[in-house]
Order: C-alpha cells, then sequence, then structure tokens
C-alpha cells in the first residue's frame, strides 16, 4: 500500500498541469482553434472551448483528490500525446500549445513528450494505487466545479470566434472579398491602397511548415515586380516566432497580430489576397505558388 499523501499530490500535482495549461488556452481560444488546424484536424476546430473546458474540470477534480477521475485524465493525456505526435510528424508543428498564451510555459517537442509520458504515469500510478472508498461529493466541491464550469464557459465564448450560420468554415473570406473594393472589407484596416498599385496581402503563422514553404517565393514578388507592395501579418508563440527568424530573413517587413484579429480576416494559413485596382481579385489559401505562376493567374 503506497502513502496516501504521495497519491494526493501525485493528483493534485497533475490537476494544476491541466488547469494552468486550461486557462492558457482560455485566454485565446481562437489560438487554440486554428492550432488544430495546423495539427490537421481542421474539423474539430468547433469543439476547443469543449476540450479546454473539460480540461479545466479534470483538473480542478483532480486538485479536489477526487480519484476516480485520474482514469480520465491518462486518456485525454494519451489523445493529446497521438494528436501532437501527428502534427508534429506529419505537418511539422514543433509548438505543442499546451499553455496557450502562457508562453514562457511552451518547451520544444522532445520536452513535450518527456513531461506527457512522465504525467501518463503518474495519472495511471494514481488510478491504480489510490484506496478504494465511497465516493461523494461534499456540497462546497459541488459548488466550486459548477461555478468553474461557468466561468470557463463565459470565457470561452468571449474569446472565440466561429463563422457566421451562413459561411462555411472552410471558405468563409472567399465568398466575403473575392472582387470587392479592399475599402469595403476589413483588410482596409491593415492597408491603404491607391488604384495604380499591385499589392499582395500575406496572413500566415510563425509555426506553420506550409507558410515557411511561401516565404522565398513571397520575396520573389517583389524582386520580379510582380506588386509593388507586400502586406505581411503573422500570428504565433515567441516561441515559433523566433524559430521563424533563427531560418528566415524575410526581405518584407512582417506585421505581428493577435489570433482574435487574424479570425477576422481568415481561417486558414496561409491565406493570400492579390489587390489590384483597390479590388481583390485573387484569393488563396494555400502555399503561395511563384510569380511566374502568379501572372497566369493574375488576370487584370
Amino acid at each position: 500500500m503506497y502513502d496516501k499523501s504521495v497519491l494526493n499530490f501525485c493528483s493534485v500535482i497533475i490537476g494544476v498541469f491541466f488547469i494552468i495549461s486550461g486557462v492558457g488556452k482560455l485566454l485565446d481560444v481562437s489560438a487554440f482553434s486554428n492550432l488544430l488546424y495546423q495539427y490537421g484536424f481542421g474539423y474539430f476546430k468547433i469543439l476547443a472551448p469543449l476540450i479546454i473546458i473539460i480540461e479545466i474540470l479534470l483538473g480542478v477534480l483532480l486538485v479536489l483528490l477526487i480519484k476516480q477521475y485520474a482514469l480520465f485524465s491518462f486518456a485525454l493525456l494519451l489523445i493529446f500525446t497521438i494528436a501532437f505526435a501527428y502534427g508534429h510528424f506529419y505537418h511539422g508543428v514543433n509548438n505543442c500549445g499546451c499553455f496557450g498564451t502562457l508562453q514562457p510555459a511552451n518547451i520544444s517537442p522532445a520536452f513535450s513528450f518527456i513531461r506527457n509520458f512522465i504525467l501518463l504515469g503518474l495519472s495511471l500510478f494514481v488510478w491504480l494505487k489510490y484506496p478504494d472508498g465511497n465516493f461523494e461529493m461534499s456540497q462546497w466541491k459541488k459548488t466550486l466545479i459548477l461555478s468553474v464550469l461557468c466561468i470557463s464557459a463565459f470565457i470561452a465564448g468571449l474569446t472565440f470566434n466561429t463563422p457566421s450560420p451562413t459561411q462555411t468554415v472552410s471558405t468563409p473570406v472567399k465568398f466575403n472579398y473575392l472582387y470587392k473594393d479592399v475599402k469595403t472589407t476589413i483588410l482596409s484596416k491593415y492597408v491603404q491602397t491607391v488604384p495604380n498599385k499591385k499589392y499582395l496581402f500575406f496572413c500566415f503563422s510563425y509555426g506553420c511548415p506550409h507558410c515557411w514553404n511561401s516565404i522565398a517565393n513571397l520575396e520573389q514578388y517583389k524582386k520580379m515586380k510582380a506588386v509593388d507592395t507586400i502586406v505581411a501579418f503573422a500570428v504565433g508563440a515567441n516561441a515559433d516566432k523566433q524559430f521563424f527568424y533563427r531560418h528566415f530573413n524575410p526581405g518584407f517587413h512582417i506585421n505581428d497580430i493577435s489570433s482574435n484579429e487574424m479570425d477576422k480576416i481568415t481561417d486558414r494559413y496561409p491565406t493570400a489576397f492579390f489587390i489590384a485596382h483597390n479590388t481583390i481579385k485573387v484569393f488563396l489559401q494555400a502555399e503561395l505558388p511563384s510569380p511566374v505562376t502568379f501572372e497566369n493567374i493574375m488576370q487584370l
């Protein structure tokens, strides 16, 4: 029989991890939703608030030493680990997104896997070794859990943007902006155009490998005079930003933007708008083509 205090300590450690992780994501649910897309799970973007709320509630239950939920923590950690492994090895995503906006908590992929395996072991240890007993939750615990649920749901609603019912998740921008005057779209907030100039408005994530593949082509647009001005906006964790600048030296200015603001422009990375005569002529949600290809599709 293991010392119950050791098991309690392990339960609290796991619970605190889930709470910090959930709160970090809760502060910007849209960013976590976008990360799910980068992982290759675009269809689960809409479930981002639910995943975060479950994570926080599970953390609270474990901190309250309710042993029965240790098995759920093991299952959730296993799902998170498999998802991160898939995103890392198949989509080149290095940011596990475990702590959301709490950037100092983000660590390298290797440490993320090690940490998850340790937590998996602790969860299994608590579930298997904790003494059996009658499960009865006191009233104050029920009140606390309900309060956490309500507060989490409220904050999630404030930090999560979804497409309107008339839009689809995959192409909301296309139907809103294509062939429209820039001044009638949200892009006018970020770029001032003139009729005799051509612009390339490029949105990307610092941690997106598909975006990285577009950077070299993007630099060529200005050099080959395919466009007059490049306007680039990016989102991403500080660690991803530092990684990006260590490996790339873009010859154009990049503006950082919050995930909430970016979500108002596009739901996918990379996204490019080709603008001429103050009108959005071409819209792309894919790796940026070369300027030669651009000349063929840009029919002005």
